[in-house]
This record gives structure tokens, sequence and C-alpha cells, in this order.
């Protein structure tokens, strides 16, 4: 877009605006997700998507519209992969839902933009003291919003196909419907429903009553700081994802290579949490992520006092990715498991609502604040880390155990567990609920 010098200034501020109305949006659409279903929620995000991409195809010289266009997406992105992975939302399913949106996108968005870049200037006198025309330079941009609005095309058709949540179904009253929906999936699983499959539906579908929107966050002491302490962690964590990524431009990289590095910590990322998430549990497995994140943090501003190699910084960087990535998976799953059905995307949007407004900060912090101090971007994010970390260790463990299903149940979720615990054991309700 030629935002540069003078103009370095519209880089912020769009990603700052556009976060912050996207915010607004996601609380809408999770309100939405509650009360009227997954799946219409699915085609209204999948829809948003498209029409934004297409916005901005003509967008770019109308700096407002080009805006409200990016923040569609804002609003969306969050709410509509909650939405799909709540459906099963144990650690197995979560970590393929979320290597592919990590792995692949990253990688193609990278392959995208080495392919559709800007034209090296090669008669500079004829085109200009910047060496690039104005028509050479709006192909390029053309082509990645155009393969971004064709890649987004083919997903408007899944919402049809998307099964409706048997909880959510449940919680509506409409149990034959979700048994329906149960049926259909252990059919495709070639097995059959267990023979208390309906008690657990009755057992739900007591959550009913409990349809009170966003004001059932804080029906309890437990469930508002459960939701507090999730939308602190995923915050950060977003925030650290797109600070790395946007670090590469003040760090003597080559930024193609720095960014598709990163990609591949993320996918490798998603695995691990699985298996810590599994062995070891939610809680301690995320406090060790953001805790090495902030000593890493802390690392970085170290190597950039005593001046060490681009390479170097670009290494720490990435493993930083890497666990960064890690515990979001985690917190994601976390905020899943410790929400019940009947505010579980609500919640969701909240969350992602709080990590949309931080995350608009992330362009002043990395890019004016990286251009008086390149140590400030990274002091800041590793104190913020040892500082959640030590707050998230208060969320209570959910592997292996009986998950909430009302407010009620929300409420209790945790009370009287040792805080210095390591080992997962099955409490007795959750082996009679398997």
């Amino acid at each position: 877009m030629n935002w540069v010098c003078d103009d370095m200034h519209i880089v912020s501020d769009v990603m700052f605006y556009a976060q912050n109305i996207g915010a607004v949006l996601g609380l809408l659409l999770g309100y939405m997700g509650d009360m009227y279903g997954r799946r219409p929620l699915q085609l209204a995000c999948v829809v948003m998507h498209v029409v934004s991409r297409v916005a901005m195809l003509f967008t770019p010289s109308l700096l407002p519209l080009f805006v409200v266009a990016e923040s569609l997406v804002g609003g969306a992105v969050g709410v509509m992969l909650e939405s799909a992975v709540s459906v099963v939302y144990r650690s197995c399913a979560r970590c393929w839902a979320k290597l592919g949106p990590r792995s692949k996108g990253c990688f193609k968005t990278d392959a995208l933009a080495s392919i559709a870049r800007n034209p090296r200037p090669i008669e500079a006198k004829e085109k200009g003291s910047l060496g690039i025309s104005d028509s050479d330079r709006q192909l390029p941009d053309q082509m990645r919003f155009a393969f971004s609005t064709a890649g987004r095309r083919g997903l408007v058709e899944i919402p049809w196909w998307f099964p409706e949540s048997p909880r959510w179904l449940t919680c509506r009253g409409r149990e034959e419907e979700a048994l329906g929906v149960l049926r259909r999936i252990a059919a495709t699983n070639g097995s059959s429903l267990p023979p208390f499959t309906l008690q657990v539906l009755h057992r739900v579908a007591k959550a009913k009553r409990d349809r009170v929107g966003y004001l059932g966050i804080f029906s309890s002491w437990n469930l508002f700081k459960n939701t507090l302490l999730l939308a602190m962690a995923r915050s950060l964590c977003w925030m650290t994802v797109l600070a790395l990524v946007l670090s590469v431009g003040i760090i003597s990289v080559n930024p193609l290579v720095a960014v598709s590095a990163q990609a591949m910590a993320q996918a490798a990322s998603v695995l691990l949490q699985h298996y810590c998430g599994t062995h070891f549990g939610r809680r301690w497995s995320n406090v060790a992520c953001l805790a090495l994140v902030g000593l890493l943090g802390a690392l970085c501003v170290v190597l950039l006092t005593v001046g060490v190699p681009s390479v170097a910084m670009a290494v720490v960087m990435m493993v930083m990715q890497f666990w960064s990535s890690a515990g979001s998976a985690v917190i994601n799953l976390q905020s899943i498991e410790v929400h019940p059905t009947c505010l579980r995307q609500i919640t969701a949007s909240v969350e992602c609502t709080v990590a949309a407004v931080c995350m608009s900060l992330v362009p002043y912090i990395v890019f004016q604040g990286g251009s008086v101090d390149r140590r400030l971007p990274f002091a800041i994010l590793s104190a913020m880390h040892l500082l959640v970390a030590l707050s998230v260790s208060f969320l209570p463990e959910t592997a292996l155990q009986r998950l909430p299903e009302s407010l009620q149940d929300a409420a209790e979720f945790g009370r009287g567990r040792p805080y210095w615990s390591w080992r997962l054991i099955a409490p007795p309700s959750y082996v009679q609920g398997q």
C-alpha cells in the first residue's frame, strides 16, 4: 500500500480500529451462537469472511471502508473456530482443528507473499523515485486478496453439512433432535450409542433454564474468576503470536524465512499441547508454556543488549512462538471445558473480544516502541507472561474431570481441590459418567 515514511502510522491505525470494531462484532456473534445455534453462527462467520475479502479488493484507497472490511474478519475469526470445535471439545479433536489453521494458513500466506511480491525497481528513471508505478504495485495487492477470497468461497458450503451441537440442542429442550445427531455421529464412526445416552441428555436438559445471556458470567464468583483468568491468558497469547510475527520487521533477517520458521513452530506446538494436556493436565501445562515464554522474552532483552547476530534472535523468537502457540491451544481447550454449554459460545466471544482489544495495541508496542528501543516489546511481553503464568495456576484442572453442564455446576467446579496437585486422577463421578 506504500504506507511508509510519513504514512507509516496508517499500518498501526488500521490494525487498531479494525480489531476494536471486530471486538464489538465478536460479542454479537457469541450471543448469536448460544441463542440460535452453532450452525447458523458458522454460516454467518463464513459469509462475513467472503464479504470482507471481496470488499478489500476494491477499497485499498478508501481507508474507512478498508478498516470496516478488515473488522468483519476480526470479529468472526475467533468465534467461528470456537463454534466448530465446541461440538467435540476434547484434546485430540481440538489438536487437529488447530493444526490446519495455524500451520497451513501461515505457510500459504508466506508462500503467496513471496510469489506476489511487488516487483523490484528495474527502470527507476521511468517509474519515478520509488521505482514502482501505481499499476505495478496494485496488481500484487489484488492477487493476495483474490487468493484469500477464493479460498474462503469453498467454506460457504460447509455449515450446511456441519451438524448442530447435540449439547446445545439438549439445552434448548430439543432432546430428540440431539439424539438423532448423536446416532448419526455413532453410525459414521461404526458404533452405537451407549444405553445411558438418554439419561445424560435429560441431565443436560436441566441447564436450559440457565439461558440468561451475558449475565450468566456474573452468576457466581467462581465462574467469573475463571472467565477473567482465561480472558487474560488468551489475550496475552494472541498478542504474543502477533507481536512475534510483526517483530520480524525490527530485526535484520529475511522476513519470509523467519515467518515460515514461526509457522513450523506453531504446527509442532499444537502436537505438544495435545501430549502435555493429556499426560500432565491442562493447568500446569498452561503455566509452564506461559512461564517459558516469559523467560525467553527476558533472554531476548539480554541478547539485544549484548548485540548478538540477528539469526540468533530469529531462533529465540521461533522458540517463543512455539511455546506461546502451545499455551494458546491449552487455553482454548480450558475455556471450552470450564464453561457450561449454555455459556460456552458467549464466554468464548468475551475472551476473543478482550483479546482483540489488546491485540489492537500490539502494532504500537512493536513498531513505535521498537523504534525507540528494540528491547522494549520483549521486556513488556516477558513481564506480562510471568504475571499471567502465576494467575492461571489458580484455574481448575479439567483433564479427567466431570465437566460442568449448568451454571450451578460451574459455580462449584474446581472448588476444594488442592492447589499443589500434580497427578491426574479421575474422580468416581467421571468414571461413572463414562
